[in-house]
């Protein structure tokens, strides 16, 4: 029998216990070892500009720029409040990532290749997101199944990371995949002009995610896909008469995978041919990724695309 259960969510709040702070200890060091180790071989171009926009208020304290008094604030409040500012961004960049039930599959067999399909996502999205907030880009996180599950507005602090982090660490794989409406009800809190990156398995009943993919680019964004699954879900490795049960919401299947395994790789690869072909149509940035894929190979990807961008 093969128990695809679903795994419980650590924790709901930021109060956290040493467990817990560990393992968000661990995603951040994963992420940011993932995008020193592809920097160090790159030249890093430094940020440009002095471009600022206004951040937020602090008290003042001795050694502050007298400058960047709002005395208009201290007239009404009597206190000395200094204007903090923080560089534009090049881009304003959203992590969209899918957190149906069925990224959570892990394998049954102890040797069977790649990491668990929700630490591979975790770790993609946290190192995007360190390795945007070193481009001194604004990087965003919102999580979803059937509905924005939550939504962190894009930031350029370096700060940032440790909400998204939090985020990733605190979210629960549940549900099923609805693309289409999620986008439908989130696409008016994205940047114009910036840049969508989307990392989902696309096991979703949804007939058509490719019109919504059509309806992003309308919008002016910059779209990359990373379509994430397991071996295991490519190549339907299991053997004998087996019990299969769902982490989204479709009944137990009793069957011998042998008797449909050719129908179903053939309807795996074709998945991954369609969206290979017919994203570069609409100007989208397509990468399948296997989680024994290395993890460096999808942050190259991204970095070899936003090069492209810049010299447009």
């Amino acid at each position: 029998m093969i128990d695809r259960r679903m795994p419980m969510a650590e924790s709901t709040q930021f109060n956290y216990g040493p467990e817990t702070l560990s393992e968000v200890s661990s995603l951040s060091i994963r992420a940011i070892q993932l995008v020193e180790g592809l920097l160090s071989g790159h030249h890093r171009s430094p940020h440009k500009g002095s471009s600022v926009e206004f951040a937020e208020y602090k008290d003042y304290s001795p050694g502050d720029d007298i400058r960047h008094i709002d005395w208009k604030v201290v007239g009404k409040t009597d206190k000395y409040h200094v204007k903090q500012f923080e560089q534009s961004t090049n881009l304003k960049c959203t992590l969209l990532l899918d957190a149906s039930g069925s990224m959570a599959y892990r394998s049954p067999d102890s040797k069977s290749p790649g990491m668990d399909k929700r630490d591979y996502a975790r770790t993609l999205v946290a190192a995007m997101g360190y390795l945007l907030l070193k481009q001194f880009d604004a990087v965003g996180l919102t999580l979803f199944n059937d509905a924005v599950v939550s939504h962190l507005p894009p930031r350029s602090k370096p700060s940032h990371f440790q909400n998204i982090l939090h985020g990733l660490q605190d979210m629960e794989f549940k549900g099923v995949t609805r693309i289409e409406e999620v986008v439908g009800n989130l696409i008016e809190r994205l940047p114009g002009r910036g840049m969508l990156i989307l990392v989902s398995d696309l096991l979703t009943r949804e007939d058509d995610v490719f019109k919504t993919l059509k309806m992003l680019k309308s919008r002016g964004l910059e779209v990359i896909l990373f379509h994430v699954l397991h071996p295991d879900e490519v190549t339907l490795p299991f053997e004998g008469d087996l019990v299969f049960e769902s982490l989204e919401d479709d009944p137990p299947l009793g069957l011998d995978p042998f008797d449909v395994r050719q129908q179903y790789q053939q309807a795996i690869q074709e998945q991954i041919e369609f969206y290979t072909k017919n994203c570069p149509t609409l100007g989208i940035d397509y990468l399948f990724l296997e989680t024994s894929t290395p993890l460096e190979q999808a942050l190259r990807y991204y970095l070899l695309r936003r090069k492209s961008l810049r010299k447009i």
